[in-house]
């Protein structure tokens, strides 16, 4: 196999680059793969260079190889891929030079490593790439330094790591339109964490540790759709949280400890669609939180006298609620004023 590779290194001009008598090679996925001492990926080539020249999107796959490090160069002879797999490794830090060649690549998939840094450019010569993963890995921190170069990054997806948010943490992500933090172990979002993402679509914070909201927290996220806070620890949402938030049609509260909805808890969801509020001990209800928002489905819902609320427009009043169960309508009984 290796006499193979010779003799296309041989044709490409690139021996002295591509190529070290130290490396076990193999075809991987249709792709030549040098490894040095079992781990340290040198070169990756093409194993036939024909077969690719009119494929528009070119991925490489090189998941579950043990790969701890990564040679500069090593990509040189598939600079033109669009897509890279690198995930089920073991690289516990992003370098600079690792993707240096890569200036094609619009996806790259990190996940599950064992990774706990990122150095600052490390995707620095990634100009078109729109999706990042990076989740399953031990990161506990991200500078800004670390996004340079990433003008065009749509989507980031961070679950399942160690990380504790930061002001400016994404700043210079200025496209980056779907932000997926969930199952961090996040106690706290200061203020200014999302500086910078005016054009944010989907923000996913589930299965975290955060117990309260500043209101000010989600400032500038005036584009959002969709705002996943379940599975968190929120005993109460501050009022004028959401005020800014005119375009959210799904919002997540589910499997928190929220025990009180006041009137002005939803204050500028007014096209809010879809509410998940079950499992959490809500007791006191102002149904006037509701008023607004005239095409919500609030989900398990409110029965009142008996009977499912399906028009909040016409409950009024403070209600003393109760869950029965999971995913069944919380029973409500009107306070007397």
């Amino acid at each position: 196999m290796c006499f193979l590779l010779l003799i296309y290194l041989l044709l490409s001009g690139n021996v002295a680059d591509v190529f070290t008598e130290d490396a076990d090679c193999q075809v991987y996925n249709h792709l030549y793969v040098c490894l040095e001492n079992s781990s340290f990926l040198h070169s990756v080539a093409f194993e036939d260079v024909n077969a690719v020249q009119t494929i528009e999107d070119i991925e490489l796959h090189l998941e579950n190889l043990g790969i701890v490090n990564i040679a500069r160069n090593a990509f040189i002879e598939v600079s033109n891929s669009s897509a890279l797999y690198v995930r089920d490794n073991r690289l516990s830090s992003i370098d600079r030079h690792y993707f240096d060649a890569l200036d094609q690549l619009t996806y790259l998939d990190l996940k599950n490593n064992t990774i706990t840094n990122v150095e600052d450019g490390a995707f620095v010569s990634l100009c078109n790439l729109e999706t990042l993963l990076l989740d399953y890995n031990n990161i506990s921190d991200l500078r800004p330094g670390v996004w340079k170069g990433l003008s065009e990054l749509h989507e980031l997806y961070i679950t399942n790591n160690r990380l504790t948010l930061r002001r400016n943490m994404f700043k210079g992500l200025r496209q980056l339109e779907t932000l997926v933090l969930d199952s961090n172990d996040i106690a706290e979002i200061p203020i200014g964490a999302f500086n910078g993402l005016s054009h944010i679509d989907l923000l996913y914070l589930s299965r975290n540790k955060i117990s309260i909201l500043h209101p000010d927290v989600f400032r500038g996220l005036s584009e959002i759709n969709e705002l996943d806070l379940g599975r968190n620890r929120l005993r109460t949402i501050p009022a004028n949280v959401f005020r800014n938030m005119k375009s959210l049609n799904s919002l997540w509260l589910n499997g928190n400890q929220l025990t009180v909805l006041k009137s002005d808890t939803f204050q500028g969801l007014d096209n809010l669609l879809f509410l998940f509020l079950n499992n959490n001990d809500l007791r006191y209800v102002d149904m006037a939180a509701f008023v607004r928002m005239r095409n919500v489905t609030v989900d398990p819902g409110f029965k009142v006298r008996g009977s499912l609320v399906d028009d909040f427009g016409k409950v009024h009043g403070q209600y003393q609620c109760n869950s029965v169960a999971y995913q069944i309508p919380y029973d409500c009984t009107e306070i007397d004023s």
